[in-house]
């Protein structure tokens, strides 16, 4: 089997088992095919419950008792050159997106965006690097969260990257390494399976080619 051939069996596994975890797969060539796909996910999703009093416009409250915030909230922190066109792009359509200072949005996100550097075909998992707070505010307090792979960063198992994270890791022994498989669940309570209670409502991974 050629590198090509085994790297598109390794993105078939991948979507399988990251389907199995609930996660919601969308595949492009670029992330700029993959803006309208997100401007979507935004204008279909409902507004987002305020989980505590914040100075903002606020509208009716949510199914949970809570206010929800008018004007939607996107947070893109470390996305590099994806950052310009989603900011351009959704600000168009009157949405807020942010890519700093997200602890003044803790009552809420309505969407997280992330870089994932990598992704483990065995279980679905993305990994992504959150050194910084920001990054993992955006991937915990969000309702949707978005992150983007490539396709060429898929991996078989989480072995088969041992050496690289242990590199990172003597280089820098304070990095945060965050694996991500699926949206946040638990089942503590009379064992009853639960979505959303400690972190993101859905999962959604990009994947691009490259």
């Amino acid at each position: 089997m050629s590198t090509e051939q085994n790297q598109a069996s390794l993105v078939e596994v991948y979507k399988e088992k990251a389907i199995a975890t609930a996660c919601q797969i969308a595949e492009f060539n670029s992330f700029e095919e993959a803006v309208p796909h997100l401007l979507s996910l935004m204008e279909n999703k409902a507004p987002c419950e305020l989980l505590y009093e914040e100075d903002v416009e606020k509208g009716p409250n949510g199914p949970n008792g809570c206010p929800t915030r008018v004007q939607k909230v996107i947070a893109a922190p470390e996305i590099g050159e994806y950052y310009e066109p989603l900011k351009k792009a959704f600000e168009e359509k009157g949405y807020k997106v942010i890519d700093s200072d997200l602890r003044h949005y803790v009552a809420g996100i309505d969407m997280g965006i992330a870089l994932a550097k990598k992704g483990i075909a065995q279980s679905g998992t993305c990994m992504v690097n959150t050194n910084k707070e920001d990054t993992r505010l955006a991937t915990m307090i969000c309702e949707f969260s978005v992150l983007v792979l490539k396709k060429s960063q898929i991996m078989p198992t989480v072995l088969s990257m041992a050496d690289e994270l242990r590199a990172e890791m003597n280089q820098n022994p304070t990095n945060y390494i965050t694996f991500i498989s699926g949206p946040s669940r638990t089942a503590d309570i009379e064992r009853v399976s639960a979505v959303g209670v400690h972190g993101p409502l859905e999962m959604h991974i990009v994947l691009l080619e490259g």
